[in-house]
């Protein structure tokens, strides 16, 4: 599968709803694989990217938001999810700091939007945080507000795990 996505990605074959189904299926792979024994063995997860991941990313390249939703009608739905939530250009910033460029498809490049990668880059995500925004309400996302230090991160963070912990654990 990892193959198939990479090829896909490095000659810019991939429609949206292509893209969403090869995520898909991915993910049902780790899902099955890497999230559900240690659930049933009674573990922690911490997941980075889950299902909202796709949400978000799929519906700003133009996938039906429901047909998204039914695609991962299989996830489960986490205890606690959390939306680390960072203006485009601090995203931006962070990104090139690490990096010479930015990947096609995170500059939402196949979507045509501008020939200017930067440019896409804010277009793109500028539509995935708008639907990030969605997803907190829908499903209650925990918004962490990433321009905070680490360590006032790391606090909220803390305080929301520990809250859920002692909700779960009674």
């Amino acid at each position: 599968m990892k193959a198939a996505t990479k090829a896909g990605k490095k000659k810019n074959l991939l429609t949206p709803t292509t893209f969403s189904l090869l995520h898909a299926t991915d993910f049902a792979d780790r899902l099955l694989y890497k999230i559900i024994p240690p659930l049933k063995a009674g573990m922690i997860v911490l997941a980075d990217r889950y299902t909202y991941t796709a949400f978000a990313r799929d519906v700003a390249r133009g996938v039906d938001r429901q047909w998204v939703r039914d695609l991962y009608g299989f996830a489960a739905r986490p205890d606690l999810a959390l939306y680390f939530r960072v203006p485009i250009e601090t995203s931006l910033e962070r990104l090139l700091a690490r990096r010479v460029k930015l990947k096609f498809y995170e500059a939402g490049m196949d979507m045509g939007w501008s020939g200017d990668v930067n440019e896409s880059f804010r277009l793109f995500q500028g539509k995935v945080l708008d639907e990030y925004d969605r997803l907190v309400e829908e499903f209650g996302l925990e918004v962490i507000d990433a321009t905070d230090g680490i360590p006032d991160q790391q606090r909220r963070v803390r305080k929301l795990v520990a809250r859920e912990l002692e909700r779960t654990n009674g």
